[in-house]
Order: C-alpha cells, then structure tokens, then sequence
C-alpha cells in the first residue's frame, strides 16, 4: 500500500463521486493506513466511489483515509479487498480537505 500525503492521496484516487454501490454484499478486513486489520461492513464510513474501488475512513481515528479496490472474480463473486494507498491529515488544513469531501459527496 502507498502511503501518501492527503493532496497526493486524492489525486492517486482519481475521479472521486458520492457513494451510490450497494456494499452489503462486500465483508471482509481490509488493511488500514493506520496499520491495522478493519473488518468491512455497514459501520465503516465511506466518503467516496471511484471505479471498483472505494475510499473509507478508519473507523478507529478519522484522520487516516485509506483507499480498497474491490477485487471480483467474472465480477458476481467478491474476492476481498486491496489497500491501494492511504493518507494521514497531518494538520487542520488537511483534515478539513476531507470534511469538505465528506460534505461535498452526500
């Protein structure tokens, strides 16, 4: 997984739209950028949909934001996920880049 600063995260993630995937077939842990296991269900917030990914926040400190392509098989079978990058907001300037895409995306 890349970790990167918060502006690089966000470029890497690519087109970004509000999340509209019905993810209640998808359960699994996914590897966070803050270095631990997540298991992925209802409860974990999602702030943004690209292409067969995801971007979530870490349901255990919100200022690390990692991103989870959803690896299919003939895409009906899911497969886990993949921790492509994630970010860290270092400073309020950063965290507040992630409120207003929160904000933004709902």
């Amino acid at each position: 997984m890349k970790v990167l600063s918060v502006n690089a995260f966000m470029r890497d993630f690519g087109n970004a739209i509000r999340p509209q995937m019905n993810m209640s077939i998808y359960r699994d842990n996914f590897k966070c950028v803050c270095g631990q296991s997540h298991w992925f269900d209802e409860s974990i917030e999602l702030l943004a949909e690209g292409s067969m990914k995801v971007m979530v926040k870490c349901p255990n400190d919100p200022r690390y934001v990692t991103s989870l392509k959803i690896k299919t098989f003939m895409i009906f079978k899911f497969k886990g996920f993949e921790s492509l990058a994630g970010a860290c907001a270092q400073n309020s300037d950063e965290q507040e880049m992630l409120d207003v895409l929160k904000f933004a995306l709902r």
